[in-house]
């Protein structure tokens, strides 16, 4: 009897215990963006956590994409471009032009564009000081929609991060 007890007590603390584990852990789309961001906007990290991250944010994406008449096409666009990160690829075509066109059915056909920010002439620390400012508020941005749910809005900044990191641009 008491054995019985035991486990009915140790099962209902796993119950209430086990979800804000979950949450805790740091799986959700919002802990996934908010990684990548430390490692995206952080000072210097090599080339293959940089892949890891966008990877990351591509995968927070796919968590947070609506039921919606694209959705198919988005995934499969983002699968693709994830696959080519883990291989290494970055500054890719084929990438640029997979996101290109994802970003084209979340905007209503609206390509993207490089930020105003970065198109002037810079030097090389200039720019890059410019590009962590901008891709900071890129990352508040989609933080901000995804905790507000709108979820499209979030995949649309979250894009724009990714086609950022992956567009070179001249120094």
């Amino acid at each position: 009897m008491k054995t019985r007890r035991t486990i009915i007590l140790a099962t209902v603390m796993g119950l209430v215990i086990a979800p804000s584990l979950l949450r805790g852990s740091g799986t959700g789309p919002e802990a996934m963006v908010t990684h990548a961001r430390s490692v995206v906007l952080g000072p210097g990290g090599s080339r293959d956590a940089m892949l890891n991250a966008l990877v990351e944010i591509l995968d927070a994406a796919l968590v947070v994409l609506p039921e919606t008449s694209y959705s198919r096409e988005f995934r499969s666009r983002l699968d693709a471009v994830r696959t080519l990160l883990k291989d290494g690829a970055l500054f890719s075509d084929k990438i640029h032009q997979y996101l290109g066109l994802a970003y084209k059915l979340v905007t209503d056909g609206q390509a993207w564009q490089l930020p105003q920010e970065l198109k002037g002439p810079y030097r090389q620390a200039d720019i890059t000081e410019q590009a962590r400012k901008v891709g900071g508020r890129l990352f508040d941005s989609a933080l901000a929609e995804m905790r507000a749910g709108r979820h499209e809005q979030c995949l649309r900044y979250l894009l724009e991060i990714v086609l950022m990191v992956v567009t070179p641009v001249e120094a």
